[in-house]
Parts: structure tokens; C-alpha cells; sequence
């Protein structure tokens, strides 16, 4: 990646060293999101069966069809989630649209102060736990998905100024990925549509994905 020339790239965190002993936990109002301790670990204490994240809640609708996630370098099956149809859109759906007038409400400047936080809570332990589980799911050196490729990711969430004038925020907005999507990838669409005031539902491809 020709961003780590400009970027540099970060060691691996001495938690990582030669130790299955990873970074402390986020979680979101009490539902862990990333791994307190090493991927794998994370990943049984959810039985390896993980569901669509929305308002702060795992779902995981019974009956339904599960898809399989890889380890890149192995190909085995890590972990599974389930398909999504359009009853899981409508609870999405829902949930942006009861908090888009909030969120739209804040004005240009607090959510871009929120956007910054989130990217000063991403470069510490949560971003360690995050890039491992990328690490897992894409293949890619750990040192990489810890240093350019966060970094870059971390980028449009930082500094936003929105307009104030002359714009009214559309509310909910669908982002559509057709197939495998990286985290850089993702914040560079999400940041700009978060900042300017939607709210988003994310609609993934056929493929399940680890890290997103």
C-alpha cells in the first residue's frame, strides 16, 4: 500500500507480542463489540455464531441461513452470520430514523466533535482488537491493519467542518457494498454521510465478512 510511505507503520502493541493476551474490550452499552482478549477468544465467547448488530443489540433471527466467515490464510471456518432479508432492513431502518432527528439536531459542529472522539477512542485498545480481527478475516500483516490501513481509515473522521447554512440533512440514507469491503473503505463513505447529518443503514453483500 503506497500509503504506508507517507503513513509509516505501527509496531505491533506489546499486547499482541507472543501472547494470546489482547487489548481490554469496547462495548456498547454493555454489549461487548470487540475482543477482550484474542480474536479467537472473542470469537467462542459469541459460540462463533454472530449476529447483525442494530441499535446497540445483537440479532440473531432464529431458522435463518447462516454465512460463512474465513480466515484468510487457512480458509477454515471461524465464525458465521446470518443472512440478512428485508425484516432485518425494516428494524435497521427504524432505528436510524428514530435517531436521525437527534443526530441531525446536534448541528455540524458537535457532530464532528463526536466523530472525533470516535477516532480518538479507535487508535487505542478498541482499534488494537479491531485490526486483529481484520488481521483474522483479510489476510493482511497485523502491523498493517494496526498502522496505515487504520490510520487511513481514521482520516475522514477527523477535522470535519459541515456547512452550517444552506443544507437540511435527508435523514436516513443506505449505503449498499456489493462485496468485501475494507475499513479504510468503509469510514471514507460512512464519515462524510455521519458529519453531514444522516443517518445510515449499511447493506452488506452476499459474503460474510469478518471485521465489518
Amino acid at each position: 500500500m503506497c500509503s504506508e510511505g507517507v503513513l509509516g507503520t505501527r509496531g505491533v502493541p506489546g499486547g499482541l507480542r507472543g501472547s494470546q493476551r489482547g487489548p481490554k474490550g469496547v462495548s456498547w452499552g454493555g454489549v461487548p463489540l470487540c475482543p477482550p482478549l484474542s480474536p479467537q477468544a472473542w470469537l467462542e465467547s459469541h459460540g462463533r455464531s454472530l449476529g447483525h448488530f442494530v441499535n446497540g443489540t445483537w440479532l440473531r433471527p432464529e431458522g435463518r441461513e447462516r454465512l460463512e466467515c474465513h480466515e484468510a490464510t487457512t480458509g477454515r471456518v471461524v465464525a458465521t452470520v446470518p443472512a440478512g432479508d428485508s425484516s432485518d432492513v425494516a428494524v435497521a431502518v427504524a432505528a436510524a430514523a428514530a435517531a436521525a432527528e437527534a443526530w441531525a439536531g446536534l448541528g455540524g459542529p458537535r457532530r464532528g466533535q463526536h466523530l472525533a472522539r470516535l477516532a480518538a477512542t479507535l487508535e487505542g485498545d478498541p482499534g488494537v482488537a479491531l485490526g486483529a480481527l481484520l488481521a483474522l478475516g483479510g489476510g493482511r500483516p497485523l502491523c498493517r491493519t494496526l498502522g496505515a490501513e487504520l490510520e487511513l481509515g481514521l482520516r475522514p473522521l477527523r477535522g470535519l467542518e459541515p456547512p452550517e447554512g444552506g443544507w437540511r440533512p435527508l435523514g436516513v440514507v443506505a449505503l449498499v457494498l456489493a462485496g468485501p469491503c475494507s475499513l479504510p473503505e468503509l469510514l471514507w463513505k460512512l464519515g462524510p454521510l455521519l458529519a453531514m447529518g444522516e443517518c445510515r443503514g449499511d447493506k452488506w453483500g452476499p459474503r460474510g465478512q469478518l471485521g465489518t
